[in-house]
């Protein structure tokens, strides 16, 4: 069960994720969750202000969102036990504000640094959704990703080394799910075989529960999010759009590649690969059965199943006849492409 930052973001939105993880102990669930909403953008943020030198604007930045995780923490486990967990929400801000100050010291800031400040986001969120739990009697095990997720050290975009991550998910989740115990971890985040922390890229944590479903072959993979699934077509553009209930993997492939936002399905890849099927959910909602993606979906009576759309779309026509079967032709355009892009991918542009 992964719960994205909308479903995780404030007092309220915890609280249905207790009760919806309740609910489903008796499947052995384990949970997945992102950063709050908007803190990993906050801590690029901070950590842009300190890589710039502006050591005050990270430490204020840094502070408010101290401030923002004690309330939340405080309002949803009571005094006794917000005094209990608080100096461990402690700890953690004061490694990210050193480490902030570090990085204004020098005055750069690398990949590498980015991901550790990044990664703060999934293991405060992470922590306090296993607290929680447990307030609520849910007897739940917080299991740090980066110590079974293992990555190679292309930061900010890591890959997963599947073979060792599939190792040590299976060591360590497994006597726990036998325990009837709840492992919570945070998505996005992973350490190299070093031990140095990595992220796996925007949208990560679908990745990382795709990770962990796959290593161990769930019945199905449940992404929580603020929708009822997949749509016909932007809600925000067409208010008579109808929620898809079954959708193939190559069909949501192509929407998210012409612009659908609810989940890009390269990051479920894993599950997909072993047949698992995945379920997009509405957490503020969670009766609505919401959209299953599987390898292969039924035929649709209708002739289209959805339409989506995508702007700032830049189309080159390149009308070259006498040059059309010249040797290297078609190299030296991609060539051209490459020097005036910068190297980007053509789809980013």
């Amino acid at each position: 069960m992964k719960f994205g930052g909308t479903s995780v973001g404030d007092t309220q939105a915890i609280g249905r994720v207790v009760s919806i993880v309740g609910e489903r102990l008796a499947k052995k669930p384990v949970v997945v969750v992102s950063a709050m909403a908007r803190v990993t953008d906050q801590l690029l943020e901070m950590a842009r202000a300190a890589g710039g030198g502006d050591r005050k604007t990270a430490l204020t930045l840094a502070r408010k969102l101290r401030e923002r995780h004690y309330t939340t923490a405080g309002e949803l486990l009571g005094t006794a036990l917000f005094t209990e967990f608080h100096s461990d929400l402690g700890t953690d801000f004061e490694e990210l504000e050193e480490l902030l100050r570090g990085i204004a010291a020098v005055g750069e800031l690398t990949p590498r640094t980015s991901d550790h400040v990044a990664a703060f986001g999934e293991i405060l969120s992470s922590k306090l959704i296993t607290a929680a739990l447990s307030a609520h009697h849910i007897d739940s095990t917080l299991v740090d990703s980066r110590s079974c997720i293992v990555t190679d050290d292309n930061f900010t975009r890591a890959a997963p080394l599947f073979a060792e991550s599939n190792e040590k998910l299976t060591h360590k989740l497994v006597p726990l799910l036998e325990r009837g115990r709840v492992p919570v971890m945070g998505g996005f985040i992973a350490r190299t075989r070093s031990g140095i922390t990595t992220t796996i890229g925007r949208g990560g944590s679908d990745f990382s529960a795709a990770i962990v479903g796959a290593a161990l072959g769930a019945e199905k993979i449940e992404i929580w999010t603020d929708v009822d699934g997949m749509m016909t077509t932007d809600p925000n553009l067409c208010p008579d759009a109808r929620r898809i209930k079954v959708i193939s993997f190559d069909e949501a492939a192509e929407l998210a590649y012409f612009g659908a936002k609810v989940l890009h399905p390269a990051t479920v890849l894993p599950a997909i690969q072993k047949n698992i099927p995945v379920y997009i959910l509405n957490s503020r909602n969670p009766s609505c059965a919401g959209t299953r993606i599987a390898a292969r979906a039924p035929h649709c009576q209708n002739f289209f199943k959805a339409i989506a759309a995508k702007k700032r779309i830049t189309i080159i026509d390149i009308a070259a006849p006498r040059m059309l079967l010249a040797h290297g032709f078609l190299r030296a355009i991609f060539e051209a492409f490459d020097r005036h892009l910068g190297g980007q991918r053509l789809t980013d542009r």
